[in-house]
């Protein structure tokens, strides 16, 4: 194919973004019946996941009650965390897969085989999320350094289940190997993709900051009456999922940077993709 995008090269960091949104306008078709195909479901119970806790949040009772209201917001959360993490596990093992078999097949994906393997790997998938967001966290809570530091090379590790079938223990170890010596440049490439994903959600979100806006100065005699229901009604609630839906489908994204960024440190460690390269050559003469 013509406009077949070779993952198993090295790139520096314009090349990995550039390459990665070349991908995305070549296969978004592709990309898009896949993540129906398997990601629906998750996506919908995220959905409503989102506006169960804001529908919760926005309860006026929250502003009265102090901790004792607040607390009703513990089992929302739990919820939406859960359902955040099973999106992510099939999301990304979806996209990941996606790459696998483009990769494999020159640019051909099979759906159906292609959903085999996503249903087939779902256990380690989500097994790699919770992990992942686990040690995460954790990282974040030794004062947000180490997580940052942990969250780099982990990100790789939905990559290594996926394209070298890793059982999750070597997943994990083998993450921090392949980022060995390339932290930065590794952080760097996905800081300033976080950065456009960042800036893509802020106008995603304008219409609940300008319509938040406008009640707060329509309503303003009640808010100063401690009145805050004025500011949480149905509109508010709908604008708010609505952008929280865009945000996870734009998050579809992050793990085609991630392939891209994999087969770079992998191409400088194994160089896997030299030797192939040259494996054909000879097989064509």
């Amino acid at each position: 194919m013509n406009n077949y995008i070779n993952f198993k090269r090295q790139r520096e960091l314009g090349e990995t973004l550039t390459d990665t949104f070349k991908f995305l306008r070549q296969e978004y078709k592709g990309l898009f019946q896949a993540l129906l195909r398997n990601a629906a479901i998750p996506f919908i119970i995220l959905i409503a996941a989102a506006g169960y806790y804001a529908t919760i949040s926005a309860d006026s009772s929250l502003f009265d009650g102090g901790i004792f209201s607040m607390a009703n917001l513990v089992l929302p959360a739990i919820i939406l965390l859960l359902a955040v993490l099973f999106y992510y596990a099939v999301m990304y093992g979806t996209v990941l897969h996606y790459i696998r078999l483009y990769i494999e097949n020159r640019g051909v994906v099979d759906q159906d085989i292609l959903k085999n393997e996503v249903r087939s790997q779902l256990g380690s998938l989500i097994g790699v999320t919770f992990l992942i967001a686990l040690i995460v966290f954790f990282g974040l809570m030794l004062c947000i350094l180490p997580g940052i530091y942990l969250a780099i090379p982990l990100s790789l590790g939905w990559a290594l289940l996926v394209f070298k079938n890793k059982p999750i223990g070597d997943v994990i170890s083998d993450s921090f190997k392949l980022v060995k010596g390339e932290w930065w440049m590794t952080f760097a490439t996905m800081f300033v993709l976080g950065l456009l994903l960042y800036v893509a959600n802020i106008v995603f979100s304008l219409p609940v900051i300008i319509y938040t806006l406008v009640k707060a100065f329509t309503s303003g005699a009640e808010i100063s009456q401690g009145n805050m229901s004025g500011l949480f009604d149905w509109v508010y609630l709908t604008l708010n999922v609505i952008a929280s839906a865009a945000q996870y489908i734009l998050a579809v994204i992050f793990p085609i940077a991630i392939a891209f960024i994999y087969y770079n440190l992998n191409e400088k460690t194994n160089q896997t993709g030299a030797f192939e390269t040259i494996d054909s050559i000879g097989t064509d003469r």
